[in-house]
C-alpha cells in the first residue's frame, strides 16, 4: 500500500465511526424508549459531540490525500456521473447535518425542538454517504474491490466501532452516576458488537474474493501475513475482553473494571485499521 493512502484509511474509518455512533445511539434510545430522559440527555451530548468531531477530523484528513487541496471544489462538477463527486457532496451534507444537530442540541440553534428531525436527517444522509463511498471503490477492473464484501465491510466497520464506542460511553457515564437502565444499555450495545463481529467473519469467509482466482496475466499482490494475523488477533482479543467483562465482571455486585471496556475498544479500533490497510493493499487491476 502506498504511503499516500494512509489518509484514506483514517478518513474512511472515522467517517464510518461517525455514522456508527449515531446509528448505535438511535438503537439505544429505541431500546430504552426514552423512559429515562436524564440518561438520554447525557448520551445525546456525548454522541453528537463525538459524531460531529469524528466527521470533522475525517474531512480534514481527506485533504492530506489530495495533491492540490484547493482544487477539490472542482470535484463537485460531476455529481451526475461520478461517485467521487457524490461522495464529496454527501460527506459535506453529512457533516452539515451533524453540525446543525449538535448546534440545535447544545446551543438551541436554530431550535432544540427540531433536534430529532436533524438527528434522523444525519442518519439517513450518513447511510447514503457510506453507500456512495463503497460504490466509489467498486471498480469493475479491480476484482478485489468490486464485490458486495466492500459494502458489507464499510457498513460493518460503522456498526462495530459505533456500537463499541457507545458501549464505552455508557460505561463511562454509568461510572459517573448516570441514572437509567445501564445494564440494559450495556446489553444492547454488546449484542450489536457481537453481531458486527459475526458479520465480519462471514464477510471474510464467504464474500471476499480470492485474489488468485481473479488474477490475470500478472500475479496479484501478496498481502503481508503479519497484517492478516494482526487484524484477526486484535479483533478476537478485543471481543474476547469485552465478552469477559460483560459475562463475568458486570453481573457481579460492584463489578466495574471499566478499563477492560476501554482496552477492548482500542483493540477493535486497531483491528479496523489493519482491516482497512488490507483493503487498500489488495488493490489489483486487470484489463483496461
Amino acid at each position: 500500500m502506498n504511503n499516500n493512502e494512509w489518509p484514506l484509511v483514517f478518513f474512511t474509518i472515522l467517517s464510518q465511526l461517525s455514522l456508527g455512533v449515531i446509528l448505535s445511539g438511535l438503537i439505544l434510545w429505541l431500546a430504552i424508549k426514552e423512559s429515562h430522559p436524564l440518561a438520554v440527555n447525557d448520551m445525546r451530548r456525548v454522541i453528537m459531540t463525538v459524531a460531529t468531531g469524528s466527521m470533522g477530523v475525517a474531512l480534514v484528513i481527506s485533504f492530506l490525500h489530495l495533491a492540490s487541496p484547493l482544487h477539490s471544489v472542482f470535484a463537485l462538477s460531476n455529481v451526475a456521473t461520478s461517485w467521487l463527486s457524490r461522495e464529496i457532496l454527501l460527506a459535506s451534507l453529512f457533516f452539515f447535518t451533524l453540525a446543525l444537530g449538535y448546534s440545535s442540541y447544545r446551543f438551541n440553534i436554530p431550535h432544540r425542538d427540531i433536534f430529532g428531525y436533524l438527528y434522523l436527517a444525519s442518519c439517513i444522509t450518513g447511510i447514503i454517504y457510506i453507500w456512495s463511498m463503497s460504490k466509489l471503490y467498486m471498480i469493475p477492473t479491480v476484482p478485489a474491490w468490486n464485490t458486495p464484501a466492500t459494502v458489507v465491510s464499510f457498513f460493518n466497520t460503522a456498526l462495530l466501532l459505533g456500537a463499541g464506542f457507545v458501549m464505552l460511553t455508557t460505561v463511562f457515564l454509568a461510572k459517573k452516576g448516570m441514572p437509567g437502565p445501564t445494564r440494559l444499555m450495556h446489553s444492547v450495545m454488546f449484542m450489536v458488537v457481537a453481531a458486527a463481529v459475526l458479520i465480519h467473519l462471514a464477510n471474510v469467509l464467504w464474500l471476499k474474493p480470492d485474489l488468485l482466482a481473479t488474477a490475470g496475466s500478472f500475479p496479484p499482490p501478496e498481502l503481508p501475513a503479519w497484517i492478516r494475523a494482526g487484524q484477526a488477533f486484535f479483533l478476537m482479543i478485543g471481543f474476547s475482553i469485552l465478552t469477559y467483562w460483560f459475562a463475568f465482571v458486570l453481573p457481579k455486585a460492584g463489578g466495574d473494571f471499566s478499563n477492560l471496556v476501554y482496552i477492548a475498544f482500542t483493540f477493535l479500533f486497531l483491528a479496523s485499521i489493519f482491516d482497512r490497510f488490507l483493503f487498500y493493499a489488495s488493490y489489483y487491476r486487470i484489463g483496461i
